[in-house]
C-alpha cells in the first residue's frame, strides 16, 4: 500500500497562525495615530465602522496598518519554520489556504476588554505573508553557531532559546542574501561582540542594513571605512556651512544659492560611533580621522559677494 503523501505546507504553521490570530490584535500606536491623523478619532465605535465600511478610502490602508506581524507572533511561529524550513511554494499553498478559509480575529482597544471580531481581508494575506519572510533560513553556519551563543542577554526574560529566537527573527526580517562574506562577517559579529553590551541590538540592526546595501563587498571592513570617511567628510562641510551661515545674512546667503541644511547631523554621529565600535571588536582596528575644522577664509562683506566665488569657497 502507497503511504499517503504529507501536505505541502505544514499543518502546524497554520495552526499556530489562526491561533495566535483568534486571541485577537491590540492596536499599537502608529494604527491609534493613523486613525486620528486621518478621521480625527481613534475610538472602538470609529475603528468598527471603518472595518465595516467597504466603501471607505481609507479603509485598506487602515487594515493593512492592523494585520502588520509583530514580533510576538513571528516569535510564535519561528521554531515551527525553523523545524520545516519552507519553499516559496509552501508559502504560496498557504496563503491559498487562509484566503479559501479566512483567519478570525478581534480587533481591541489598549486597556480595554472589549473585543471587534472580524477575518484578516483575503486581500492582505499575501502581503501579511511576505512581510514574515517564511521562506528565508540563515545559513547553516550562522544556524550551527546560534545554537552554540550564549544568547539569553537578548531575551526580557533572560531565557536563553528565547534570546535565540529572537536573533533568527531579526535575522529573517533582514533577509540577507546570506553571501559568504556575509556569513563569515555575522559569525564573527557574533563571537566577537558581547551580547551583554547594552548597545548589542543597536550595532546589529545598523550592520543588517549595512549588509543589505553592500550586498556585493568582500570585504567589510572596508566597506565600513568608506562609509565612516562619506559620513565624516559630510559632518565637516555641514559644520562649515552652518558656522558660514551664522556669520552672513539672509540675503547674502539667497545670493549665493545655500540652501539651508538637511544632513541628520545626530544620525551621521551615532553611525560613526557604531562603525568604530563595530570595526574594533570584529577587526580589532579602526581609520581614526582627523576632526579639525579646515580653515576656510569667507572674508568679511561690506556688500553681497559674488554667488559664484562663494559656493566655490564653500565646495
Amino acid at each position: 500500500m502507497t503511504p499517503s503523501a504529507p501536505p505541502a505546507i505544514p499543518d502546524d504553521l497554520e495552526t499556530v497562525l489562526r491561533r495566535y490570530m483568534a486571541d485577537g490584535i491590540t492596536l499599537t500606536g502608529d494604527v491609534r495615530n493613523f486613525m486620528t491623523a486621518t478621521f480625527g478619532d481613534a475610538s472602538a465605535a470609529t475603528l468598527r465602522e471603518l472595518v465595516l465600511d467597504e466603501s471607505s478610502a481609507e479603509r485598506d490602508s487602515l487594515l493593512d496598518l492592523v494585520f502588520f506581524p509583530d514580533q510576538a507572533l513571528q516569535l510564535a511561529i519561528e521554531p515551527v519554520i525553523e523545524s520545516h524550513g519552507l519553499t516559496e511554494e509552501d508559502v504560496s499553498l498557504l496563503a491559498a489556504r487562509l484566503k479559501a478559509a479566512p483567519v478570525a480575529t478581534g480587533l481591541r482597544l489598549p486597556g480595554v476588554t472589549d473585543i471587534f471580531p472580524t477575518v484578516m481581508p483575503a486581500f492582505l494575506v499575501d502581503a501579511f505573508l511576505a512581510r514574515l519572510n517564511l521562506a528565508w533560513q540563515p545559513a547553516a553556519a550562522l544556524s550551527e553557531l546560534m545554537i552554540h551563543l550564549d544568547t539569553h542577554p537578548l531575551s526580557p526574560t533572560h531565557d536563553r532559546e528565547d534570546g535565540r529566537l529572537r536573533l533568527r527573527v531579526r535575522l529573517r526580517n533582514a533577509g540577507l542574501r546570506q553571501t559568504p562574506a556575509q556569513v563569515l562577517f555575522l559569525c564573527d559579529f557574533f563571537e566577537r561582540l558581547p551580547f551583554d553590551d547594552k548597545g548589542f541590538v543597536d550595532k546589529l540592526d545598523f550592520m543588517l542594513v549595512f549588509l543589505r546595501e553592500h550586498e556585493g563587498a568582500t570585504h567589510f571592513y572596508q566597506a565600513l571605512m568608506d562609509r565612516k570617511k562619506f559620513l565624516f567628510r559630510h559632518l565637516l562641510k555641514n559644520r562649515q556651512t552652518t558656522e558660514w551661515a551664522a556669520r552672513t545674512n539672509m540675503e547674502t546667503r539667497i545670493m549665493a544659492g545655500v540652501r539651508p541644511s538637511y544632513f541628520d547631523v545626530h544620525a551621521a554621529e551615532r553611525s560613526l560611533a557604531l562603525i568604530d565600535r563595530i570595526a574594533m571588536a570584529v577587526f580589532g582596528r579602526t581609520e581614526w580621522l582627523d576632526g579639525s575644522l579646515r580653515s576656510v577664509d569667507l572674508g568679511n562683506y561690506t556688500e553681497a559677494p559674488d554667488p559664484a566665488e562663494l559656493v566655490d569657497r564653500l565646495s
